[in-house]
């Protein structure tokens, strides 16, 4: 079988001798062939660049939207529930702690009173006066302590924040219908008070109608009781 020679096998004077002898329709369909072969892969592969570019662009969008959804929220949902259960546990130390103080200030209230009973202090503990020194500092410290979450707290909310974002704006037609609503809750509180008066006032009429009724019975009775005495009497 003889082997076929490529056009970068011959030599260059060769091949144009060989592009001489061939007719000219042969070299012109040869040229349309070698000139729309590139034409057509050109095309074909800038069709498929533009198709890769935007399924790219396409999955880099989703996958964004995804993480934006996904984690960043779990993660802000996470914060929010950490932050409920620090402010239940402070809640539950607060009020363990005002009926402490409750206690604190009765005891100290009768402390004074003892001291004002006495001239001297000799009466009077020296143990108390130390425990009293060393509960003023931490009481200091605890009060200045939760100075500076309430006024941390105060400055902290502000429009701008991503929890104010969330929670929506009260419109002027949700102000409205909430006036209307205080309206109507206030209108059946004076309507429930005045039934209230009402059906009071019926009670103490029918009581006292029963009172009367009483009265005119025992009246009636009592006339007929003298009125048979003097029938008695004149016969």
């Amino acid at each position: 079988m003889a082997k076929s020679i490529t056009k970068q096998e011959l030599p260059s004077g060769e091949v144009g001798f060989l592009a001489e002898l061939m007719p000219p329709e042969w070299k012109q369909g040869g040229d349309a062939k070698s000139a729309g072969q590139p034409q057509g892969d050109s095309d074909h592969s800038g069709a498929r660049d533009t198709r890769r570019h935007q399924r790219g662009r396409a999955e880099h969008r989703r996958h964004t939207i995804t993480n934006g959804v996904d984690f960043s929220m779990l993660k802000y949902m996470k914060e929010l529930e950490q932050e409920k259960d620090f402010l239940l546990q402070g809640l539950e130390l607060i009020d363990r702690a005002r009926e402490w103080y409750h206690q604190r200030i009765q005891l100290m209230q009768e402390h004074q009173r003892f001291l004002g009973k006495r001239r001297t202090s000799a009466d009077f503990p020296e143990g108390g006066q130390s425990h009293l020194g060393r509960l003023v500092p931490k009481l200091q410290e605890v009060n200045r302590c939760l100075g500076d979450l309430l006024s941390t707290a105060s400055k902290a909310t502000n429009p701008s924040s991503a929890l104010s974002r969330l929670v929506p704006v009260t419109s002027p037609a949700s102000i409205g219908s909430q006036q209307a609503i205080n309206m109507l809750k206030e209108q059946n509180r004076l309507l429930t008070k005045e039934v209230t008066d009402k059906s009071e006032r019926i009670t103490q009429l029918e009581q006292e109608k029963s009172a009367l009724i009483k009265q005119l019975f025992e009246a009636r009775a009592h006339s007929n009781h003298e009125m048979s005495q003097l029938d008695s009497t004149f016969i």
